[in-house]
């Protein structure tokens, strides 16, 4: 109910939708799945968030999303982080590197994210894929038609390959 969805082919194990909102005036949540990907030790956790639109509730939002990383997900299990960071600095980005270890599927040749809002001409870049365990075959921004009916963020995907693989 705070507009996240994970669709997978895989069985989904187990999933729990959490409610990270910053304050009474902007919903916001986090959904987290286990899902049973074949061929893989252990299951996949994914998960997909919308971030606040302020720095400080981004903030809180982060070190909310760390703890339960750090709590529920071995530092061995891949894992999956995607949605809307509304994040324009990258701040949340560097954390979550530095404190996961985990990688943007989507860098430029200066580091930074891709630019995927509003979806029919891009310019800002609020909405992120984060990995660990996996390579990046391929990654795509889809602008435009028929995209920009859809919503008004780009949509993002992305080709992975489990570590080892």
């Amino acid at each position: 109910h705070h507009g996240n969805a994970i669709l997978s082919r895989f069985p989904i194990l187990r999933w729990e939708n959490v409610d990270i909102s910053a304050h009474a005036f902007e919903s916001r949540g986090l959904l987290h799945c286990e899902l049973a990907v074949p061929n893989m030790a252990q299951p996949l956790h994914a998960i997909c968030l919308n971030l606040a639109l302020n720095v400080s509730g981004r903030r809180k939002q982060i070190q909310q999303l760390s703890e339960r990383i750090r709590r529920m997900v071995p530092d061995d299990a891949p894992l999956i982080i995607a949605g809307d960071f509304n994040d324009w600095s990258n701040r949340a980005g560097r954390q979550l590197t530095r404190q996961l270890g985990l990688n943007e599927v989507f860098t430029r040749r200066d580091g930074g994210p891709v630019r995927s809002y509003p979806a029919a001409l891009p310019m800002f870049r609020l909405d992120r894929i984060y990995v660990r365990g996996f390579s990046v075959h391929h990654s795509e921004v889809h602008q435009g038609q028929p995209w920009s009916a859809i919503s008004d963020h780009a949509a993002l995907s992305a080709y992975l390959k489990p570590h080892g693989a």
